[in-house]
């Protein structure tokens, strides 16, 4: 059998070679070297056209079957069952993305293997509003589970299609998003905080003046909590000056937002 395979001049050759190696490696009980032949034959040639093999044992034959669906890659024409999604895909939009609202359609071709699992290596992206959106689509798919597309009722792996839009969801309540930053504060955690209030102060989210003067003064105890005092005297300067503003101007503050105010002013005149 070294020498057939040494001598073949065609790769389908080598492919048969390997075929009726392993089927002696059946027959002699050595069934992980059967597996091994097989598995370099169909990766010669995906289908090296062998037939019979269940004449001479139905487990040689399954163990071809098995390790061509394993290896040989199927489109849609040839199944009898489709690829099905079984999980949600669970997509969280790039921050830039969703401030700036980019959205569109994508369009991606990806290789479902026979367990119904996505490697982001195999996600082609073929269409796509933005570069930024790629990793985190390939990633996505990554972790959703499919039902495997079948052929005769055996799973196969498959190449799909799929075109989906990406739309960014809508804006977050800036007030809410203070709130939770402040309930951050009360838990120790100051950098989520900081990333909530962020969030509260970018233009996309429309807070109102007055609002932003609730982010800008928790922003100055969420940097004291991190033990920043020039960026925490930063925020309450600024908050405390656009809070002085706005009420020369007659804006009514909620009595919460006025007595926040006027701790934190008492609290700099002290120091």
């Amino acid at each position: 059998m070294s020498d057939a395979l040494e001598s073949a001049p065609y790769i389908m050759d080598s492919s048969w070679a390997y075929v009726w190696r392993g089927v002696l490696e059946y027959q002699r009980g050595h069934y992980q070297l059967a597996r091994l032949s097989m598995r370099r034959a169909l990766a010669l040639y995906p289908d090296p056209g062998v037939r019979g093999l269940d004449t001479i044992s139905p487990g040689l034959a399954n163990l071809l079957d098995v390790e061509a669906r394993s290896i040989r890659t199927f489109r849609a024409w040839d199944l009898d069952q489709p690829v099905r999604w079984l999980t949600a895909p669970q997509f969280v939009y790039p921050r830039e993305l969703r401030r700036r609202r980019v959205s569109g359609p994508a369009v991606v071709r990806m290789l479902v293997d026979t367990l119904g699992h996505v490697d982001e290596s195999n996600v082609e992206i073929l269409e796509i509003p933005d570069s930024a959106f790629s990793k985190p689509v390939k990633r996505t798919l990554s972790t959703v589970l499919f039902s495997p597309a079948r052929i005769a009722g055996k799973p196969v792996r498959s190449l799909v299609s799929y075109r989906f839009d990406l739309t960014p969801p809508p804006p977050p309540d800036p007030v809410r998003l203070i709130d939770l930053a402040r309930t951050q504060l009360r838990t120790g955690q100051p950098d989520s905080a900081l990333e909530l209030l962020e969030d509260a102060l970018d233009p996309a989210n429309a807070a109102t003046p007055a609002v932003r003067v609730y982010a800008e003064l928790v922003q100055g105890i969420a940097w004291q909590a991190r033990h920043d005092t020039a960026r925490a005297a930063g925020s309450f300067e600024l908050g405390l000056d656009h809070y002085r503003r706005l009420a020369a101007q007659g804006v009514d503050f909620a009595p919460f937002l006025r007595s926040l105010a006027d701790s934190l002013r008492l609290t700099a005149r002290r120091e």
